[in-house]
């Protein structure tokens, strides 16, 4: 006759478990193969061009791109004086960014939909 691991108990030789305790005496082998799998990895990483089509709202295809900073400060620039009424000198600003804005707030949203391209593609090149 066999005992109980847990509580000693005496038990039937074609007991399961355990009367006294209900711990599982004999445990079935288990016959199985392992198969593996591999998923495709799944990409996390921004697309340049989804960035750069974004960004027909201005500071979006940052945002999309993982420099959601970046992408306030240009919709601040480019939106954010159409909407209290200021008008910014955009060429000074493009002076001091190096970037020609003679052609003004347009300049700047063109400049924004290849800086988003740029931002989202270093991404990419980093991870990779």
């Amino acid at each position: 006759m066999d005992a109980c691991p847990r509580c000693q108990t005496s038990l039937r030789p074609d007991a399961k478990f355990c009367p006294e305790c209900g711990t599982q005496v004999h445990v079935q082998p288990v016959h199985a193969e392992l198969v593996e799998t591999r998923a495709a990895p799944r990409s996390n990483l921004p697309s340049p061009w989804s960035a750069a089509l974004l960004s027909i709202i201005p500071g979006l295809g940052h945002w999309y791109a993982g420099a959601p900073k970046r992408g306030l400060i240009f919709f601040v620039a480019i939106v954010g004086g159409e909407l209290l009424g200021i008008d910014f000198d955009l060429t000074l600003i493009g002076d001091i960014v190096g970037i020609p804005l003679g052609v003004g707030a347009t300049g700047l949203w063109a400049f924004c939909a290849v800086d988003a391209y740029r931002t989202a593609a270093r991404r990419r090149a980093e991870s990779a």
